[in-house]
C-alpha cells in the first residue's frame, strides 16, 4: 500500500529547520507529513524512524562508475600522468561484462552511503544503464565522446552518443534521463563540440563535461583556441544548451559571471580534485554569483571513496580552510549543495521533504557513538555521522537499502565477479 516514516528528523520549513515528524509515502511521491501521528493501513510498511535523519537522497552528480574496478591502482600521481599511464591502457582492456560488474560495485556503495541519483559519463553505456535499472536509482547517463576531429571516429563518436539517448531516455520508469558529453576542451575539437550541441538542442537533453579542472588545461585551451576552456566554450556556443560543468576549479571571476549568465550548473568534485592535486573550485564565489552548484565524487579511480557524506564534509572544510574562515560554507548549505542543488541540476528527483515530492528519502541514524548527541542534525551530519549511519534509503517510493542491506543488488555476487577481472585490469 505505502510506506510512513515514524518520528524521523526531517527539515520541514523553508528555511531548513528541523522537527520531528510522521511522514507517507504512496505510489512514488511524499503525500503526508505531520506532527502527528499517520493512520496506518493494512499492508503499509511502517518504519520506526526514532533517532534518524530524514533528508533528500544525496545526488552524486559527477561520475564514472565503472572505474571503481580501477580503485587504488594509480595514486599519488598528476592527473596526465593518471590518465596515459595508467587509466586508459586499463580502460582498453575494459569488456562490457566488466563495465556492468564495476557499476554494480559502485551502485552498492552509493546506495549503502545514501545517494538516490548520479550523473554518469562513460562509454558502454547500455551496460551502465543495465546496472542502474537493476539498482534501481536514478541516473542521467551519457556517452564520453574523445575526438579531435568531425571525421569518421568524430561522427560515430556522436552516432554513439545519439544511440544512447534513443535507448535509455525515460526507461527504467523515467529513473533514467541522458545528456551529451563532449568529455573536455582538450580531447574534444570545435567541429564535434558544434554537433554535440546541435544533437542536444535535437534532442532535447543537456551537456555533461568536464570544465577547467586543471591549471594545465587552462594552458593548453589559451594555446590552442586562444581563449580559457569557459571563454572559448562560451564563444561558439556551448553553453546555448542547459550544461552540467563538472570541476570548475580554475576560472576568473569574469568566467565565474559567464557562467552565471548561462545557467550553467556547476559540480564541485573535492575530493578527487584534492587528491589529484589540481586545487579546489571557488565554491562561495559560484554560489555567491547565483550558480547552482552540486557535489560529486568523479570516479573511484580519483578519489577513491564514492561516499557523498565524506564529500560534503570534504567540501564544507576545504571551503573553511582556504578562507580562514570557519562561517563559510556552513553544514546545512553543504548539505543543499548534495541534495536539492544537485537535483535542480538534474531535473529530477526529491528537492526537499514535502508533500508532493518525489519519494527519494534516506535515513541516517543519528544515535550511534560516532554521532551522538546530535545537537544539530545537519552539523552532525556533515561533520560527525559516516556511510554507514545511513539506514534506509527509498527511491521513487521503493526500499533499495532497508536496515542496512540492499535489496536490489546481489553484494556477494557483485564482489565476486569484480575479484575476477582484478588480474586482467591491472597487467601492465
Amino acid at each position: 500500500m505505502g510506506i510512513v516514516l515514524e518520528n524521523v528528523i526531517a527539515p520541514v520549513s523553508e528555511d531548513g529547520t528541523t522537527n520531528t515528524v510522521n511522514l507517507r509515502i504512496k505510489d512514488g511521491v511524499i503525500t503526508r507529513v505531520d506532527e502527528h501521528p499517520l493512520p496506518v493501513s493494512r499492508g503499509d510498511t511502517v518504519v520506526d524512524g526514532g533517532g534518524k535523519f530524514a533528508l533528500p537522497g544525496l545526488v552524486n552528480a559527477h561520475t564514472h562508475l565503472p572505474m571503481s574496478l580501477f580503485r587504488g591502482m594509480a595514486d599519488d600521481v598528476p592527473l596526465d600522468t593518471w590518465l596515459r599511464d595508467h587509466i586508459w591502457p586499463a580502460e582498453k582492456r575494459l569488456t562490457a561484462d566488466d563495465v556492468y560488474w564495476g557499476s554494480l560495485l559502485s551502485l552498492a556503495e552509493m546506495i549503502k552511503s545514501g545517494t538516490t541519483q548520479i550523473a554518469d559519463m562513460y562509454f558502454h553505456t547500455n551496460s551502465i544503464a543495465r546496472a542502474v535499472s537493476k539498482a534501481r536509482i536514478r541516473a542521467t547517463l551519457s556517452y564520453g565522446i574523445v575526438a579531435d576531429k568531425l571525421d569518421e571516429h568524430g561522427k560515430s563518436q556522436i552516432k554513439r552518443a545519439r544511440e544512447t539517448i534513443e535507448r535509455w531516455d525515460g526507461e527504467a520508469s523515467g529513473r533514467i534521463r541522458t545528456a551529451i558529453s563532449p568529455h573536455a576542451i582538450y580531447t574534444c575539437g570545435r567541429g564535434v563540440w558544434a554537433a554535440a550541441v546541435d544533437l542536444a538542442q535535437d534532442k532535447h537533453v543537456p551537456l555533461h563535461i568536464h570544465l577547467s579542472e586543471t591549471r594545465d588545461e587552462v594552458a593548453w585551451a589559451v594555446k590552442e583556441w586562444g581563449q580559457t576552456p569557459v571563454m572559448a566554450l562560451d564563444s561558439i556556443g556551448v553553453f546555448s544548451v542547459p550544461t552540467i560543468a563538472a570541476h570548475c576549479v580554475h576560472v576568473t571571476a569574469q568566467e565565474v559571471e559567464i557562467i552565471a549568465q548561462r545557467g550553467v550548473s556547476v559540480i564541485h568534485c573535492p575530493k578527487s580534485n584534492a587528491k589529484l592535486g589540481n586545487g579546489h573550485a571557488p565554491v562561495v564565489s559560484l554560489l555567491d554569483a547565483g550558480i547552482n552548484v552540486g557535489l560529486g565524487t568523479d570516479g573511484a579511480a580519483s578519489n577513491n571513496s564514492q561516499d557523498m557524506i565524506e564529500e560534503m564534509r570534504m567540501a564544507s572544510l576545504l571551503q573553511k580552510a582556504s578562507t580562514g574562515d570557519p562561517t563559510t560554507l556552513p553544514a546545512q548549505e553543504v548539505t543543499m549543495m548534495a541534495t536539492r542543488n544537485g537535483a535542480n541540476a538534474l531535473g529530477m528527483g526529491a528537492r526537499e521533504i514535502s508533500v508532493g515530492q518525489d519519494a527519494d528519502i534516506i535515513l541516517v541514524d543519528l544515535s550511534g557513538v560516532d554521532a551522538m548527541p546530535a545537537y544539530e542534525p545537519f552539523s552532525t551530519l556533515v561533520y560527525a555521522a559516516h556511510a554507514c549511519d545511513v539506514t534506509d534509503v527509498i527511491v521513487a517510493g521503493q526500499f533499495v537499502l532497508r536496515d542496512r542491506k540492499l535489496l536490489t543488488i546481489d553484494e556477494e555476487k557483485v564482489k565476486y565477479e569484480v575479484n575476477r577481472r582484478i588480474g586482467r585490469l591491472s597487467e601492465d
